[in-house]
């Protein structure tokens, strides 16, 4: 897969300096400070349901609780202040799918009542909604990304990796899974040769995390297909005045009502 579009800013995990992360107020956060996607994270509860969390634990006032030990019904309800919930993956998808926005979906290795499920969920949930062209699929484990590919083709996968991942001498790059179309690299490894390596090999980079705003106008002027932020309303306009695009949330006034001149006499 070849670069092609505009650098564009991903919130990570929404915009969790406004809002808890990986929650339906975060990501909305992120969509109206101009974001062009959000990065989410997806687990499996006891019953084996999607649901987008990033750790393994669930915080909960002052308690600490393993997602994989509860079901989908105890997990929703449990507010994790200010009467926030872990969302599952489908109603993410639902609200945000038909945004126009890009969502990378991170599958995190997980306990699950069989193996694969996880990647079937999110293979079915992209498939049911039509979110192949606006969806990445991450992951840290080649394994998860591989199975995925192998359930839906059509889906584009992404490798993350940062400093501890092998890479064979010479090369900058980690051995991809069969099939996959990008990659996703921490910000200490993003250096000039690591975008040639990629473009190369016809793969996306995507780099996280970046919340400077000069260090993601230098990653969109080296070919970043996104830069992935804890403040998306921070380095948006950095990363627009490089690649030319136009912000996606603009106040556009609303057209004047025109008023026939008799009309406008006897107001």
């Amino acid at each position: 897969m070849s670069i092609q579009t505009p650098t564009r800013v991903i919130g990570h995990r929404g915009s969790p300096r406004r809002a808890r992360e990986n929650t339906i107020e975060s990501f909305d956060w992120a969509e109206a400070e101009g974001a062009d996607g959000f990065e989410l994270d997806v687990r499996l509860t006891l019953d084996g349901e999607a649901v987008v969390h990033h750790d393994a634990d669930v915080l909960a006032g002052d308690r600490r609780i393993p997602l994989a030990g509860l079901t989908l019904v105890e997990l929703l309800a449990l507010d994790l202040g200010d009467g926030m919930r872990v969302p599952t993956l489908r109603d993410v998808l639902f609200r945000y799918g038909g945004h126009g926005l890009l969502l990378l979906v991170e599958l995190k290795p997980c306990p699950s009542p069989r193996a694969g499920l996880l990647e079937h969920r999110v293979a079915c949930l992209l498939s049911e909604m039509h979110l192949f062209e606006r969806s990445r699929a991450l992951s840290f484990s080649a394994d998860m990304l591989r199975r995925l590919k192998e359930l839906e083709p059509r889906i584009t996968t992404c490798l993350n990796f940062d400093g501890s991942a092998y890479r064979a001498p010479g090369r900058l790059l980690p051995e991809l899974p069969k099939g996959c179309g990008a990659i996703g690299a921490n910000i200490a490894l993003a250096i000039p040769e690591l975008f040639a390596e990629a473009a190369a090999a016809g793969l996306e980079a995507h780099v996280w995390t970046v919340n400077d705003p000069a260090r993601a106008a230098e990653l969109a002027r080296l070919g970043a297909a996104s830069v992935i932020s804890d403040v998306p309303g921070e380095v948006g306009p950095a990363v627009r005045a490089v690649t030319g695009a136009p912000a996606r949330l603009e106040l556009v006034p609303a057209p004047r009502e025109k008023v026939a001149p008799d009309e406008a006499d006897s107001r």
